[in-house]
């Protein structure tokens, strides 16, 4: 049988036609205003392909002019990769502290992906890995003044430490106890890191200070003016509430005396309302002779910007002495916190003794009394815009002359580099709750791979405008660092300019 080599014949002329030919139709049918009937019998096609293909031209027209939402612009196009995918996953963990599930269901809404517990876990334990070798590698020894201290997460310590200058954390180490062995291994293996401060700032926590001791004795330990306070003002709050306390009781007996006048019973009630306004006289004579010492203490000795070391250290023997009076009037209360005072006062004031020597090499520098610089110390206290400052100001520039303004500005730098308080590694604390609530167990290596985040992250805000914009990383060595995902392995998007 011979083989038709030829396509076999179309039913109908129309399926026979190109997209051009039947674009030409549509053309043709909107431009002419033909009958489209006489267009029909002159294509040789029927009527309702030709409905059709301008039904079809029409709205290609109609969709081209259309005006679209901005919303549903397209930006940008993104090149979906699994590594992309898993740098994902590590964003959501730590920028937007996202828990796994919250992982997985951002995944099904966001890409219509699915992505397994399992997976997540896998790709943090990948990544641990490679933080861990870099914090390791970190040169320590740029860390002058650090705070040391421990939070409980799950009932267990977590040691932590924090340079107040830069807020590099150097150390986050979950452990089964926080006795003076335990500090002093981490202490040992941060000095294989270069780790050699010039002073630690700590509260009075045995563990910290004996471990210390322990590995590096000649670093000494500063005391954190922190927790002082916090004590001196708990103790404040208690005689507060009392002496509250003591003048509602008062105002009641008060209430019954009057009424018990009234029916002329007014004598049971004279012993009951003697008793009350002597309490009421106590607490509040306590409350007030209180409140000066703690206000003198906070203010005038434990503040930076404040006194010569001899003036202070003489205000803090007679703040404790008065506290010692007062012992006889509720010594469970106040005699602990004397007590404290007593035997920390070397330690609190040790930021003083730092300052001092910052100030003595400026008096040599400039060569001007030393009394002169804490004078200037001691200005910082007021607002340059008050009235007061500038009255104070007066006889030290009349002194100083030309060298007031850079002699103000070297002790502002002194004031400002000398840390009194573990407050950099409280505030600390309180960023590791945000990534501690969604999770029952924080083990060690997640711990490492929030430390390595955390060091490596630029702040958005910052009190002070040295640090914003960088990450504690850069203000530890100097240097600008790449991305932290980079860092990681990971290749970030780049939208094009």
């Amino acid at each position: 049988m011979e083989a038709n080599n030829h396509r076999p014949q179309a039913l109908y002329p129309a399926q026979e036609l190109t997209s051009e030919q039947r674009k030409q139709l549509a053309i043709n049918l909107i431009r002419q205003g033909k009958p489209v009937t006489h267009l029909a019998n002159e294509e040789n096609v029927s009527r309702n392909f030709l409905y059709k293909q301008k039904l079809i031209a029409t709205s290609a027209i109609d969709q081209a002019f259309e005006k679209k939402e901005k919303n549903d612009k397209v930006l940008f196009n993104i090149p979906v990769t699994k590594a992309w995918l898993w740098s994902i996953v590590l964003l959501l963990i730590f920028h937007c502290r996202s828990s796994y599930r919250g992982v997985i269901k951002f995944f099904a809404d966001a890409f219509d992906q699915k992505i397994s517990p399992g997976t997540i876990s896998n790709i943090l334990q990948d990544t641990i890995s490679k933080a861990s070798i870099i914090n390791a590698k970190q040169d320590l020894s740029n860390i002058r003044h650090p705070a040391l201290d421990e939070m409980f997460q799950g009932n267990k310590p977590i040691l932590t430490g924090v340079d107040t200058l830069s807020l590099y954390c150097h150390l986050l180490s979950k452990e089964d106890h926080r006795d003076s062995d335990t500090w002093a291994i981490h202490l040992w293996d941060l000095m294989d890191q270069g780790f050699n401060p010039d002073y630690t700032i700590a509260d009075f926590a045995g563990g910290i200070r004996d471990g210390q001791a322990t590995a590096c004795p000649n670093i000494p330990c500063n005391g954190d003016v922190y927790h002082i306070c916090q004590m001196l003002q708990k103790l404040k709050r208690f005689f507060a509430n009392r002496a509250k306390s003591s003048l509602t009781a008062l105002n009641k007996v008060n209430a019954q005396m009057e009424k018990a006048k009234e029916q002329g019973n007014a004598q049971q009630y004279s012993k009951k309302l003697a008793i009350a306004r002597e309490k009421e006289r106590k607490y509040r004579e306590l409350l007030e002779s209180i409140s000066i010492l703690v206000g003198w203490m906070q203010h005038d000795v434990l503040k930076i910007e404040g006194l010569d070391p001899k003036s202070r250290r003489d205000l803090y023997d007679f703040i404790v002495d008065e506290f010692k009076k007062l012992e006889s009037i509720h010594s469970h209360r106040i005699r602990p916190v004397r007590i404290a005072l007593e035997n920390q006062g070397n330690k609190v004031l040790a930021f003083v003794d730092v300052l001092n020597e910052k100030l003595k090499n400026l008096s040599q520098k400039y060569n001007v009394p030393l009394y002169l610089l804490w004078d200037l110390c001691e200005l910082q206290r007021y607002s340059q815009e008050s009235t007061t400052y500038h009255e104070k100001a007066v006889p030290l520039k009349r002194i100083l002359k030309h060298k007031f303004y850079n002699l103000q500005n070297d002790v502002l730098k002194a004031m400002q580099s000398t840390p009194k308080a573990s407050s950099a590694v409280e505030n600390f604390h309180s960023r590791l709750s945000n990534y501690f609530f969604l999770r029952k167990e924080v083990g060690n290596k997640y711990l490492e791979l929030l430390r390595f985040y955390l060091n490596h992250t630029p702040f958005l805000r910052s009190a002070r405008p040295e640090r914003e914009g960088k990450t504690p990383a850069e203000l530890l060595t100097g240097k600008q660092h790449p991305h932290w995902l980079e860092m990681l392995g990971y290749d970030r998007f780049q939208a094009a300019a």
